[in-house]
This record gives structure tokens, C-alpha cells and sequence, in this order.
């Protein structure tokens, strides 16, 4: 089924689908703001559709499903708002071919990172389906690719940081905190190069150049104080 104006479907998705692909009318519903019957001829005249009645049927339907995402939002927003929001600077990403004798490597580098005392440190091992993907502080790269054959290595990727989220357990039994948060991302305008969510853990990875824009936009998601200082 095409987006905006599509002659194919019924009546309700297409009116469903207009409104989605218009984000103004979308608030406007959520906040209860317009009009029906000028928003049902508007969907009318641009998406093709005869029976204004049921357009009209479709928009209030829809309205209605915001007010139950709405009620759900409330429950996102709580779990993002007692989060702390952790920055780690000078981060970068390794990715390497699977295989078992460089995993095996790779882990006896982690055990002996993470037994040092002093900081909690980035050195995070993902298992793709054909890839193996490091995401580890720039200084430990020194100790890492040397332990990688160069016909693995797929690619190093320096000045990178990473923003993390660490929730409660109760995150894991919450739909659409990652949406949320990404959402926050997109109407600042932030690329984000990856997503990765573990356990009570939803870390972002971003270039170092957008890591300062992006703390400031996510650090608004919570309190004062449960935020790390941003980048230097």
C-alpha cells in the first residue's frame, strides 16, 4: 500500500496513513485541536477519498488509539526520567569477521580490563550473525588489534562516544523507551551511528562531533543531577 494519497486499501488506513505521514495533524489530534469535519475534507480532497463520514470515523478512531499511546508515554517518560544518563568520550568501534580463536582473544582482553578497579570502562563485545562488533575506549584499541588478523578486520572507527541510559529492571517490561529516546534524536537533527540495547542498558553511539548536541538534547529527558557532565 503507498503512502499519501493511494487509491488501494480502506478508507481507515488511508486515512490512518495520511495522518502519519503529516506530523502536524498528528499533535493536533493528540492535543485535541482541530477540527474534524475541515481535517476530513482536507484528507478527502489530497488522498482521493468520497465518504467524509468515514474519514471522519477513521480520525476520531485514531485520536482515540493516541490517547491509549499517551497513557503509555506517561509510563516511558517515568522509567527515562529515573535513568542516569552516563557520557563516555574518546570511544571507538571495531568490527571483525566471526570467528571462535579471535572471540576468544578479544574475551581474555575484556577479563582483564574490566577487573581494573578504578572506573567503570567501555569494552562491550557484540555477536552479529557474521560480524563481531568491539565497542571499546580508544586507548584499549592498542591492545586489541594487534590480537585481530588483518583478513578479519572489517574496520576500525575512531572518535566516536557513547551516551548511556541505565534504568531500572522494570525497563525491560516497558514498550517503546528506545522510540522515545530515539525520537528525541531525530527532532534535534542527530545521527546516531548505533543503537544498543542490553538488559537495563540503552546505549547510543554517536560521531564526537554530534556527542555534545546529543547530551544536551537527552540530558531534558532527566532530572538534574542524574545526568554526567556533558563532553569536553
Amino acid at each position: 500500500m503507498k503512502r499519501g494519497g493511494s487509491t488501494t486499501g480502506t478508507i481507515a488506513d488511508q486515512t490512518r496513513l495520511y495522518i502519519e505521514d503529516h506530523a502536524s495533524l498528528r499533535e493536533g489530534l493528540r492535543e485535541d485541536l482541530l477540527n474534524f469535519t475541515a481535517l476530513a475534507r482536507k484528507i478527502q480532497s489530497e488522498a482521493g477519498l468520497r465518504n467524509e463520514e468515514a474519514v471522519t470515523i477513521a480520525a476520531r478512531r485514531y485520536q482515540r488509539n493516541l490517547d491509549r499511546e499517551q497513557s503509555d508515554l506517561g509510563r516511558v517518560r517515568a522509567i527515562v526520567g529515573r535513568s542516569r544518563l552516563e557520557v563516555h568520550p574518546r570511544v571507538a568501534i571495531v568490527r571483525i569477521r566471526d570467528d571462535s580463536d579471535t572471540i576468544d582473544r578479544l574475551l581474555s582482553i575484556g577479563r582483564r580490563t574490566l577487573t581494573t578497579p578504578s572506573k567503570r570502562r567501555v569494552f562491550q563485545l557484540f555477536l552479529g550473525t557474521r560480524a563481531i562488533t568491539v565497542l571499546c575506549e580508544e586507548t584499549l584499541l592498542a591492545a586489541i588489534l594487534p590480537e585481530v588478523p588483518a583478513r578479519l578486520l572489517l574496520g576500525v572507527e575512531r572518535g566516536l562516544g557513547t551516551l548511556a541510559f541505565r534504568s531500572s529492571p522494570e525497563v525491560a517490561d516497558i514498550p517503546g523507551v528506545l522510540s522515545f529516546i530515539a525520537d528525541a534524536l531525530y527532532r534535534a537533527g542527530i545521527n546516531c551511528l548505533e543503537t544498543i540495547s542490553v538488559y537495563t542498558d540503552s546505549i547510543f553511539v554517536f560521531r564526537d562531533a554530534d556527542l555534545l548536541k546529543a547530551y544536551q538534547a537527552l540530558s531534558e529527558l532527566v532530572p538534574a543531577g542524574q545526568a554526567e557532565p556533558g563532553p569536553a
